[in-house]
C-alpha cells in the first residue's frame, strides 16, 4: 500500500487534500445516515494526517486548486 518511513512526503499530503476536496461531492447526493457518519469519519481521519504534518487546506470552491500552507507554530 505505501512505503513506511519517518516522515509523510509533500506529494501524498497534495493527494489527501485533493481526496478531501472531492468529499464536498457529497453534500448532493442522498445517503444513509451511516453511511454519511462513515463518510464524515473518513473525511475527518485524512484531515487529521494534513494538520498533523504541519499543513493546513485552503479548497478554493471557484478555482480546482487546492492550496497549501505550512502552519505556523
Amino acid at each position: 500500500m505505501s512505503i513506511l518511513s519517518d516522515k509523510t512526503e509533500h506529494k501524498a499530503i497534495i493527494i489527501i487534500a485533493n481526496l478531501v476536496k472531492q468529499f464536498e461531492d457529497f453534500h448532493l447526493l442522498q445517503m444513509t445516515r451511516l453511511d454519511n457518519e462513515d463518510l464524515t469519519k473518513a473525511r475527518n481521519s485524512l484531515q487529521t494526517i494534513i494538520h498533523s504534518n504541519g499543513y493546513k487546506v485552503n479548497y478554493d470552491k471557484i478555482s480546482k486548486k487546492t492550496t497549501f500552507k505550512k502552519q505556523s507554530k
